[in-house]
């Protein structure tokens, strides 16, 4: 887009000048708005906009995913996904669930796990497994394991 204004003559007639500059500074005002005669609404290029001398890169389908969700994110919430990985836990940032909801972890620090009917918790060094709020074994440190109900060996699973 192409803006042409008219600029006052210098040593023109001063009675004009005012009104030249106000003509020229409207033509800046329509041009830049799209509203003037042949003009449209800036088209910028993506990589051509710079602020402070630095090229914008993010086209304007990126930039339209942050439209309503923008004003409520702070930076440091933006920080955290910055080096996040899908279905991956990297320290000190975001997790990023798998597509299927997965999550891969070298290390994981939890109390309980929680497995639909049944938990896991640990407490005191020894983990506690537990059917409808009910523990059913403790296998403690040392290695020993207590069972609420009886142990079968070499039966059948069905």
């Amino acid at each position: 887009m192409a803006i042409t204004i008219t600029k006052p003559t210098v040593g023109g007639s001063q009675d004009t000048w005012g009104q030249t500059i106000n003509d020229a500074l409207d033509v800046i005002v329509q041009g830049v708005n799209g509203t003037g005669t042949g003009t449209t609404a800036p088209n910028l290029e993506q990589g051509a906009f710079k602020i402070s001398g630095a090229a914008v890169t993010v086209s304007a389908a990126e930039l339209n995913v942050l439209d309503g969700i923008a004003p409520t994110l702070e930076s440091s919430e933006l920080d955290l996904l910055d080096g996040s990985v899908a279905n991956t836990v990297v320290n000190g940032k975001a997790v990023i669930y798998g597509s299927a909801g997965e999550l891969t972890a070298t290390t994981m620090n939890v109390t309980t796990v929680d497995l639909g009917d049944w938990t896991i918790t640990e407490t005191g060094g020894s983990l506690y497994f537990a059917t409808g709020g009910t523990n059913k074994m403790k296998l403690d440190a040392s290695g020993n394991a207590i069972f609420t109900g009886d142990v079968t060996a070499f039966g059948t699973i069905t």
